[in-house]
């Protein structure tokens, strides 16, 4: 017994450590990137410029005297750069700093939320929070000032406790598409018209602000971001590949190539949507955001309710596969780009785009079709 607890220790110890140089290693990148944290956007929206007609109008042209910073290419809701601006009144710097702080912030009280929601114990706790914050998949997510952890936060709410002020928060979740498209149709596959109207609050309302900012009219500006998304859409190599980018090689429309994909989403979210444990039925929704729209490597931060489901059922064959799965991501991504010589940033494009996307939508299926026989049998 003794002997347990003292390798327990150790185990904290040396986790504790290699979180901390990780945390200090993402932050000092922070500081020298921050790429696609939308200040600039904001910035533009602070001073009245509507920045998707900055876009569509041809002035995001990464020349000299483009507005626009980096890879903030503004293709998200307008209730993101409202929340924003107050990073505006600050320089640069300072906003990066108070940017990365917040994020690190947030991914340690996430894996905290939802291992203490779903009843792990703190030795569970901290393992699974230190597997995240040691990933490869945090380092990116703050070094590029990334708003996927934002927007995961306020994902999660309504499976930590279902009330009405977590669905309006929720709707944070929709302001990156990408992302929030899942909760909005697992919303849609209960048929609760009330919730999907509460997660919408601040869709309309980040909506309506940005018009009164900007002086944009409002029947205008509805179409604008996704005007954007299809705009950028249209440029080549832009968005990272899923097996649905095929489709663009045989000339479909670009519409459809964002709307068949969604379709697929809905019909397997709808047929887990009554699964009464909501650790497995958020770790789905997840993978299903993950499979079906085009995704970063620092999207997989999602992967977090699924690291937490396979940990407290690991008896499970489905669980030993997810966390290689994750491992995978977590962790082997980063030593595949040191083998062939390439940024992580690079692997969601072309033929490991292609094998990602294929391996998560693979994975979904085994946990949704399954998991169920694997649990009758008790494996």
């Amino acid at each position: 017994m003794k002997l347990i607890k003292n390798f327990k220790i150790i185990i904290i110890i040396i986790f504790f450590l290699i979180s901390l140089i990780s945390i200090l290693k993402s932050f000092h990148d922070a500081q020298n990137l921050s790429f696609d944290f939308h200040f600039s956007p904001a910035k533009l929206v602070a001073e009245g410029i509507n920045h998707y007609q900055y876009i569509l109008d041809g002035k995001r042209d990464f020349g000299p005297n483009d507005k626009i910073m980096y890879a903030q290419n503004g293709n998200y809701a307008q209730g993101l750069f409202i929340i924003l601006i107050p990073f505006t009144f600050l320089e640069w710097d300072n906003a990066k700093i108070l940017w990365s702080i917040i994020n690190i912030f947030i991914s340690i009280f996430i894996p905290f939320l939802l291992s203490k929601k779903f009843n792990l114990n703190n030795f569970q706790n901290f393992v699974i929070c230190s597997i995240f914050l040691t990933s490869t998949i945090f380092r990116i997510h703050i070094g590029y000032g990334q708003q996927t952890l934002i927007m995961f936060l306020f994902l999660v709410l309504p499976f930590v406790k279902l009330n009405s002020l977590n669905i309006i928060l929720s709707g944070i979740a929709y302001f990156k598409y990408n992302i929030g498209y899942g909760l909005f149709l697992y919303f849609l596959s209960l048929r609760n018209f009330k919730n999907i109207f509460l997660s919408s609050i601040p869709l309309i309302i980040g909506w309506i602000l940005y018009c009164l900012i900007t002086k944009t009219n409002i029947f205008v500006n509805v179409f604008e971001p996704l005007r954007v998304i299809l705009y950028w859409n249209s440029q080549q190599n832009h968005f990272p590949s899923t097996i649905f980018s095929i489709l663009k090689y045989l000339e479909i429309n670009s519409l459809i190539l964002l709307i068949l994909p969604i379709i697929i989403c809905f019909i397997l979210i709808n047929h887990i949507k009554l699964i009464k444990d909501d650790l497995k039925k958020l770790s789905i929704i997840c993978l299903s955001i993950l499979s079906f729209a085009p995704h970063q490597l620092h999207d997989y931060v999602l992967l977090v309710p699924l690291l937490i489901y396979s940990f407290k059922n690991l008896q499970l064959i489905t669980s030993k596969i997810n966390i290689l799965f994750i491992f995978y991501f977590f962790y082997f991504l980063r030593i595949i780009s040191y083998i062939y010589g390439t940024q992580p940033w690079e692997l969601p494009y072309g033929i490991f785009g292609y094998f990602n996307n294929l391996l998560t939508i693979t994975v979904l299926i085994i946990n949704i079709f399954f998991n169920q026989k694997l649990t009758s049998k008790k494996i």
